[in-house]
């Protein structure tokens, strides 16, 4: 009885509740990677009359209010008692509550950490108070974002692990068709099915331990900022019942849980002629593509502001495609492989397993291209983030590795297919069906292309665990205009803002209308400030008449360098609303970069071609499918 009945007692309403989850979790609010600290009030180095009551710091994203902090000291060194909160109405505001501080040189340290994947940040902000305090070089530190490696390698584990489940699973089901052959190859075929089927399950108990060490891991990490003696076992149920991600933890184990039992190799699945019934392969890719989601929305991609569905989606399709090449090239070797090695029909074995595969790695190369050439867009600023920042770096070498194994991939595919290497032997006068290796090396080449596809997949860790290089690319508006203007109906409506920059500004306003005499009278002028790089709310405030058509009014709305929306609104007796809509660049401070190749955003350009590669792919399978069906007519 167990799994069979189990598979049939969940074949409808499995299903169902599956997709709904699925559904759901592709809708789930993003939230970044990292941490960064935005700005503060007061600012790093600042030097102020009066000291403060408060501090408040605001970062990139949600964070975690049981696991951020911070700790005043003074120009002694000695800790001051304060108070820390994550401001209810804005969890990504840390309100640090300070004493009455003399006159004097303090660093406030910080720490925050992500709601999305765990991720911790530091830093140092130091400040001082009266006219005699002297901040002599000090500096406020750079956000440390140092990666971990025990966090890649468990990342590394996680992702290996996965990916192998997809892999298995697809080569099972889709490749390996023993009804297609001779007796003797289809017996081979059926036993490496179910060796593969085994194997999987183990990587799903496997997956499981893994998700538990990853617990550890955190609650690890995390004792340290964690108020008071608390143990590591209250630190880890904090973390699991209070966090983002520790909710994603429960629903990726669940579905570890649900997958292990559908691949138990009991005695009754084995004995079965066919390894995967229609019903379970189906619901097999169910349950993976759930897993697959549930990993994409701890990922970078579910950090993006905008259009963060497409980004969960694309992130999804890449793993999907990577399982599918890298771990149907690993399901391949551990599972078929050694059943051929001694075999008389070795050949006959080989194009039974690698033939098939063939076809479904070129559609996955493709897939994992052009999906990875949007994530680049989405996640490096430019091409100077590329070349100059340690998540660029990483992903080129983590690139060339993924053309080494298409090159292994390249090379496979001409012994496997005699035919690809004929324009080469006719160039090199060889006789028909010459290649260029021969197949009894298939094997070797096999077990290399597997072995660099898990470096990939380690270095897919080491990218997921570090910082992205999406604002880099700021550094190309250094030079944005400080001044507008739009005609909006009758109204001329101009904006500047003065000294344009993090922090306190002059925002002038002039509004007048083109048409005499004026068709009524202004009554307010309203801007609405809306932070694009992050959802920070919309902050709306009234200007004040100078004189007639200009208004002014001084803030510090502009708290975060970045791109922004400022709509100007001008309010008239008995008229619709006159409302201008400017997107407004706010420099980032500091020594500018020297320009290594371009540091001008990338993100249309890679965008643009990663959705021609996919319109390319998807009519090419939509034609294969078409030829497929005309060939069975």
């Amino acid at each position: 009885m167990g799994v069979m009945r189990f598979h049939e007692k969940f074949n409808r309403t499995g299903w169902s509740i599956l997709l709904t989850v699925l559904i759901g979790l592709v809708a789930v609010h993003r939230a970044s990677a990292h941490a960064y600290l935005l700005h503060s009030e007061p600012a790093a180095n600042a030097i102020l009359d009066t000291a403060p009551e408060t501090m408040r710091l605001w970062f990139s994203e949600i964070i975690s209010s049981e696991f951020s902090g911070a700790m005043l000291l003074d120009a002694d060194g000695q800790s001051l008692d304060i108070t820390v909160t994550v401001d209810p109405n804005d969890h990504t505001l840390l309100v640090v509550n300070l004493p009455e501080l003399p006159d004097g040189v303090y660093s406030l340290r910080w720490a925050a950490h992500s709601e999305a994947d765990g991720h911790s940040t530091q830093g140092l902000i130091v400040f001082g108070i009266g006219e005699g305090a002297d901040l002599g070089t000090a500096t406020a530190v750079a956000t440390d974002t140092a990666v971990s490696w025990p966090e890649v390698v468990l990342r590394w584990f996680t992702y290996t692990l996965i990916l192998g489940l997809v892999g298995m699973v697809a080569v099972t089901t889709l490749v390996l068709k023993p009804a297609n052959f001779s007796d003797n190859v289809a017996a081979v075929l059926r036993a490496a099915q179910k060796r593969i089927l085994r194997i999987a399950w183990r990587l799903s108990l496997a997956s499981l331990l893994v998700g538990v060490i990853w617990v550890g891991w955190q609650a690890y990490a995390l004792a340290s900022s964690v108020s008071g003696n608390i143990s590591l076992l209250a630190t880890a149920w904090q973390w699991l019942s209070q966090t983002r991600l520790g909710l994603f933890w429960w629903a990726r184990q669940m579905v570890l849980l649900v997958l292990a039992a559908s691949l138990w190799p009991g005695e009754r699945q084995m004995e079965r002629e066919t390894a995967v019934s229609p019903t379970q392969r189906i619901f097999l890719f169910v349950l993976l593509l759930t897993l697959l989601v549930v990993q994409s929305l701890t990922s970078h991609a579910a950090a993006l502001t905008s259009q963060t569905t497409l980004a969960v989606t694309m992130n999804t399709l890449h793993l999907v495609a990577a399982g599918l090449w890298v771990g149907g090239l690993l399901a391949l070797v551990v599972g078929l492989l050694p059943l051929v090695r001694q075999k008389d029909d070795f050949t006959a074995l080989v194009q039974a397993g690698w033939g098939p595969f063939g076809r479904l790695a070129a559609f996955s190369v493709v897939l994992v291209l052009a999906t990875g050439i949007y994530s680049t867009g989405r996640e490096v600023g430019s091409a100077d983030a590329m070349i100059s920042t340690f998540y660029g770096q990483t992903l080129m070498v983590k690139i060339g590795l993924m053309l080494t194994v298409g090159l292994f991939g390249a090379l496979n595919s001409s012994i496997l297919h005699p035919r690809l290497s004929a324009p080469l032997a006719h160039l090199l006068h060889k006789l028909q069906g010459w290649t260029p290796i021969s197949a009894r090396r298939l094997p070797r080449l096999i077990v290399a292309e597997v072995i660099v596809g898990l470096l990939v997949l380690l270095l897919a860790g080491l990218v997921t665990a570090a910082p992205t290089a999406r604002g880099v690319a700021i550094a190309a508006n250094r030079n944005a205009p400080s001044s507008l203007s739009q005609r909006v109906d009758d109204m001329v409506i101009g904006l500047s803002v003065n000294p344009n920059q993090a922090g306190q500004n002059i925002f002038t306003v002039r509004a007048a209308s083109t048409r005499r005499p004026t068709p009524a009278k202004v009554l307010r002028i309203i801007l609405r400030f809306t932070y694009l790089g992050q959802d920070l709310g919309m902050a709306s405030v009234d200007a004040a008449e100078i004189e007639p058509d200009l208004y002014l009014i001084g803030g510090s709305q502009l708290n975060v360098a970045g791109n922004w929306q400022i709509d100007v609104v001008v309010r008239r007796q008995g008229l619709e609303d006159s409302i201008a809509s400017f997107e407004w660049t706010v420099p980032e401070t500091g020594p500018q970069q020297p320009v290594i190749i371009s540091n001008r955003p990338w993100e249309p350009l890679l965008t643009a071609l990663a959705m021609v590669l996919l319109l390319l792919l998807g009519g090419t399978a939509v034609i294969s499918i078409i030829k497929a069906k005309n060939s069975h007519l």
